[in-house]
């Protein structure tokens, strides 16, 4: 049952790119929070060729959160999915813990 109920929850991301360059990427995150923000900027900042992972709320009432992202010999897209699998992975073996010890 929690193993079903965790798969089943997903977070439903809304991004806008605000600047795209070769090592550079600046987008707009709806809705998100420091939580998971802050998530992505740990497992960003311990890739190799990311020089630079954060994100500010410019007016947390009034405006979305912007990431920033720079990189030096990896394309800021190709770090950002990296960061991600390692997110998932890091999901996946929270949830084997938590149902092995429910067993």
């Amino acid at each position: 049952m929690l193993k079903q109920s965790l798969l089943e929850r997903k977070i439903q991301l809304q991004a806008k790119v605000v600047r795209k360059e070769e090592s550079l990427l600046e987008f707009e995150v709806a809705g998100e929070n420091h939580t998971f923000l802050n998530l992505l900027r740990e497992a960003l900042k311990d890739q190799d060729g990311v020089l630079f992972a954060a994100y500010r709320f410019p007016h947390p009432l009034l405006e979305n959160p912007i990431f920033y992202l720079r990189t030096e010999g990896i394309n800021p897209i190709e770090a950002l999915a990296i960061a991600a699998e390692t997110i998932n992975k890091q999901c996946d073996e929270l949830t084997k813990i938590v149902e092995s010890s429910i067993e």
